[in-house]
């Protein structure tokens, strides 16, 4: 009975555990139920796109990119564009403006080189033996315009020439008389700036005073000898007195040590127009060779100052550029074409390659210009050691220079040019001339620049 009963108690245990077991399964199944998902079709995560979406999609990508890169380049570039234009209808202006130059009546170089000989001779009889009534100014305007001497008045200039040569023999051979400075002048002190070096702060009247040997108009010769050499010292100039005055103040001194018989010229553009330093250096040129027979020209910029008396301002075999070495370019020559800054030439060479472009408005390029003549006629250039061609430059504020596209243009025709463009079609008006104590002032009416050129 015992065994009865726990054999049923066993089995109602057992059928209490199975079942408390199967409502245990029960609430633990549908509380899984409750917190699982079934599983995701595959139909879902492999649905095909259209081909034509993604592609849309990456176009709208480039399309957004492009338009942002777009708006970046012309918030920064975009007023050049315009600009880029309009060097390109000034570059066609150009074009046709040179082409105009050249269609006009130009007198041949060589035609042109006999009859500046002949002008420049007379009007140095001119003024020697005051054989005309003309002023410097008609007779300075007379050769930049051109003017042709017929037969009869050559003739009748070269019968005044012979009489005006026979009387003046106590002249001439007081002259013979003089011996040669020497070929190594004795007076010379170095180099006498250097890099510490400071300028004076002296007024032109003070320089005057101290240099009071100097004739009116900047002229100078040795009185105990006869000067080998003949320089014309040329100064293009625009508001830079300061400079000027420090200039003079070293220049004087050196050229009297040095013993050359020399003049200097100071050649200041009239107005407030646009600059053409190379109209200023020819009508200089043509200024002075009317004035004296000069056998050299230094085209001298106005803030280089030399800092050693050796670097010689006499006439060179061949044309020389002096200004190698200036501090401000750590006293190294940038470049192999530069002959820009100080310029001693001989006047056969000037008129070989007919001086310098007129076509350079603006800053820069008109030496460059003249470097490539004398390559295109085979006129060497020659330089001194840079250890003695050295120059100090004036502090002043860069002036803007001209626009590349424009000097690059000219340089690249330079040597088909120099037949018809040069001192022999400089057009310009001499405004005035003064003689100060120490240089003498032209101011040269450059006009307008032709279309395409400002």
């Amino acid at each position: 009975m015992l065994y009865t009963y726990n054999s049923h108690h066993s089995s109602s245990s057992t059928s209490l555990i199975s079942q408390d077991q199967r409502q245990h399964s029960s609430r633990s199944n549908q509380q899984l139920h409750r917190y699982s998902h079934d599983p995701v079709s595959s139909n879902l995560l492999h649905r095909d796109i259209p081909p034509i979406l993604i592609l849309l999609f990456f176009l709208f990508l480039i399309i957004i990119t492009l338009s942002q890169i777009l708006v970046v380049h012309t918030s920064r570039y975009g007023a050049n564009f315009s600009s880029m234009q309009k060097i390109q209808e000034e570059l066609k202006q150009m074009d046709e403006s040179m082409e105009a130059m050249l269609r006009e009546n130009v007198l041949p170089i060589e035609q042109w080189r006999l009859l500046f000989r002949i002008q420049a001779y007379l009007s140095r009889f001119e003024d020697l033996f005051g054989l005309w009534g003309s002023s410097t100014t008609a007779r300075e305007n007379s050769m930049s315009n051109k003017t042709k001497i017929s037969s009869e008045e050559y003739q009748r200039l070269q019968w005044k020439y012979a009489k005006a040569r026979n009387s003046q023999p106590r002249q001439n051979a007081k002259r013979r008389n003089r011996n040669y400075c020497s070929e190594e002048p004795r007076h010379l002190h170095g180099r006498f700036l250097n890099e510490n070096s400071t300028f004076p702060n002296v007024s032109l009247h003070e320089i005057e005073t101290n240099y009071s040997n100097v004739r009116s108009g900047g002229q100078w010769s040795p009185t105990h000898c006869l000067a080998r050499y003949r320089v014309a010292i040329i100064i293009p100039y625009r508001d830079r007195f300061e400079h000027l005055v420090t200039l003079l103040y070293y220049l004087h001194p050196i050229l009297q040590r040095q013993e050359l018989d020399y003049k200097i010229y100071v050649s200041e553009q009239d107005g407030n127009g646009t600059y053409n330093k190379a109209v200023l250096m020819n009508a200089a040129f043509l200024y002075a060779s009317s004035e004296y027979d000069f056998q050299c020209f230094v085209f001298h910029d106005v803030d280089l100052i030399p800092e050693d008396d050796r670097n010689m301002y006499s006439c060179p075999i061949f044309p020389r550029h002096m200004s190698v070495a200036i501090d401000e370019m750590n006293y190294k020559l940038t470049y192999e074409e530069l002959i820009g800054g100080v310029l001693n030439i001989r006047n056969e060479h000037f008129l070989a390659v007919n001086g310098y472009s007129n076509l350079y408005w603006g800053w820069g390029a008109e030496d460059d210009d003249l470097y490539y003549r004398f390559k295109e006629v085979s006129i060497k250039i020659i330089r001194p050691p840079a250890s003695i061609a050295r120059y100090k430059m004036l502090q002043h504020t860069k002036r803007v220079p001209s626009v590349w596209n424009k000097r690059a243009k000219l340089l690249y025709s330079a040597a088909k040019r120099y037949t018809w463009d040069g001192v022999s079609s400089a057009r310009y008006n001499i405004t005035s001339v003064i003689t100060y104590p120490l240089f003498t002032h032209l101011t040269i009416d450059v006009g307008l620049p032709p279309p395409g050129f400002s």
